[in-house]
């Protein structure tokens, strides 16, 4: 145990001399060796480094949800990895993590079915992430634009009349791209969901600690943030289950 809080202590002093001589790559990479090595400990305290210069990646979250989740401390790991599926949400290893770490919870709460529109919606906007849906509308913006070129320039019908149906296409393109890129970075940038992190929370009817508890959570759980009271937040469940936590109970995602 001494020799443990040695070597956490050193690596504390040596954090700033690796951001000097490496930055995030070199702190990154030593995590990585840290992990493999099972210093679970000394990789977050690396990754979080990171994290502490304003800088994320999926794979960054992801890591970090990895060795939260060796450590055992579950919340902590769906949190990561809920954050790592907010910048890439179709990666198959964040999800599947965030599954095995979601059947550790204890609390089994199964979702109301969604209206098939809404869910529809939902899918189509994680097909790609807020970078792709950009780089999606620009090369579709300049695509429209050289056709346009083409329609104004060309004094063949055949050519012109090509040139016309292929704007009409990339104009809707950009615009579908433009929507869903907007959504998708509104998406990102959103802080309403978060993780219930104490280990027993009575969820209680009003912003009140005297009001009467109307259902029990329990840590890992993924609660809704709606409304705001103070220190106390209107949450609601994947069930529809609607009540109030203080937001001491609780993590942003």
């Amino acid at each position: 145990m001494k020799n443990t809080k040695t070597s956490l202590f050193l690596l504390l002093l040596f954090i700033p001399m690796l951001i000097f001589a490496d930055g995030a790559k070199g702190l990154f990479n030593n995590a990585n060796k840290q992990y493999e090595q099972g210093n679970y400990d000394s990789t977050i305290i690396l990754l979080d480094s990171i994290v502490s210069m304003n800088l994320e990646s999926a794979e960054l979250y992801y890591n970090l949800g990895n060795a939260w989740y060796k450590k055992g401390e579950i919340p902590k790991a769906i949190l990561y990895y809920e954050k790592a599926k907010k910048l890439e949400p179709n990666n198959p290893d964040i999800n599947y993590n965030l599954a095995l770490a979601n059947t550790k919870v204890a609390d089994k709460i199964e979702a109301v079915p969604e209206f098939f529109l809404k869910t529809w919606w939902k899918k189509s906007l994680l097909f790609f992430n807020e970078k792709q849906w950009m780089y999606v509308n620009i090369i579709s913006y300049s695509i429209l634009l050289i056709f346009l070129i083409i329609f104004f320039t060309t004094r063949s019908k055949a050519r012109k009349q090509f040139a016309f149906y292929l704007s009409i296409l990339f104009l809707f393109l950009s615009i579908i791209s433009g929507v869903y890129g907007y959504n998708s970075s509104k998406l990102l940038h959103s802080h309403n969901t978060a993780i219930v992190f104490t280990p027993t929370v009575n969820v209680k009817s009003s912003p009140n600690d005297n009001a009467n508890t109307i259902f029990v959570i329990h840590q890992g759980t993924k609660v809704q943030l709606m409304d705001k009271l103070k220190n106390w937040h209107r949450i609601k469940l994947a069930n529809g289950s609607i009540g109030w936590i203080s937001e001491s109970d609780f993590e942003k995602i």
